[in-house]
């Protein structure tokens, strides 16, 4: 009498030039699920040595996929995964970044969140290592917060998603803050706001390598984040009434867009040292919105989308 074999989780791992912590991450999510898993490696618009790597630990793995994405924005090979790599009808789709490591039976953790709370849309794992980590993991239990790092959508979750055929802006930063509210808002925009559609994973978890600052490539990384954190505050200004007016099916293929429907948010206000970073932001999204016309981004989401390929 034969048994049919469990259908695999598939997992999205982000990654744009990793290749000094991709094949830690691998390792740690393969050893994180008792259950059949198959790894879609998201390379985008790597100039290191991130896919060679990859291809290399296919050969000994061979459920860990390559997909080469051209453009390097997470959001794009989020929906690159969403609506087009990852197969359906899986119970579970799981969110990993490719410079983190996920804990022992993390995977399986995520997805028992899942079970033991049947109204949640999704579920976060927790950071295991960073600066100010207890108080970090405090703020996420408190206000069920999920984290881009790793984290999982319930299978019916992901079908919604698909149907209604949802995408993140491109340019969108801290896209764990989209999911987050799709997740929370159930995928429209005018429901009640319900904490509860996240389920709080405590036994999974991830950590990283912090960012050593003796190195003046990372005082260089540091301060591009800190341009990046404002460029997600302003982002984030905009996001919630666009969404409260149109819905997630209404958010627009570019972040460019987002600016231009929504100019009174994008003034400086006073945030201390953050105000030189907001500056600095600002000036980068007028010199985008200044773009707009010459660089024609909807055709290259386009493009860059399709391009998704599994090797």
């Amino acid at each position: 009498m034969s048994t049919t074999p469990e259908k695999a989780w598939p997992v999205a791992v982000f990654a744009h030039n990793e290749e000094r912590g991709i094949i830690a991450c691998l390792d740690s999510v393969l050893q994180a699920a008792t259950h059949p898993i198959e790894c879609y490696v998201l390379a985008n618009a790597c100039t290191d040595g991130t896919e060679a790597l990859v291809a290399k630990y296919r050969e000994d793995h061979p459920n860990v996929q390559l997909v080469s994405i051209r453009l390097g924005d997470k959001a794009n090979a989020w929906n690159v995964f969403v609506h087009d790599a990852a197969p359906a009808g899986a119970e579970y789709y799981f969110f990993v970044d490719g410079d983190v490591r996920a804990s022992a039976a993390a995977i399986d953790a995520l997805a028992a969140a899942l079970v033991d709370a049947p109204q949640a849309n999704g579920a976060s794992a927790l950071p295991y290592s960073g600066r100010n980590v207890k108080q970090f993991r405090g703020d996420m239990l408190r206000e069920k917060g999920l984290a881009g790092n790793l984290y999982a959508l319930r299978g019916s979750f992901m079908e919604r998603l698909r149907a209604q055929h949802i995408c993140m802006p491109v340019g969108v930063i801290g896209e764990d803050a989209l999911v987050g509210a799709m997740l929370k808002w159930d995928l429209s925009g005018d429901t009640r706001w319900d904490n509860n559609r996240i389920a709080m994973a405590e036994k999974a978890g991830f950590e990283f390598d912090p960012m050593q600052m003796t190195r003046l490539s990372n005082w260089k990384k540091y301060f591009r984040r800190r341009v990046r954190y404002s460029l997600r505050e302003f982002q984030n200004r905009i996001l919630g009434p666009s969404i409260k007016e149109k819905g997630f099916t209404g958010l627009p293929a570019c972040a460019t867009d987002l600016y231009k429907a929504h100019p009174a948010e994008l003034v400086l206000r006073w945030r201390g040292v953050d105000t030189f970073f907001d500056w600095l932001a600002l000036r980068e999204i007028r010199e985008a919105m200044m773009g707009m016309g010459k660089s024609k981004p909807g055709n290259l989401i386009t493009a860059a989308h399709e391009e998704g390929k599994i090797k």
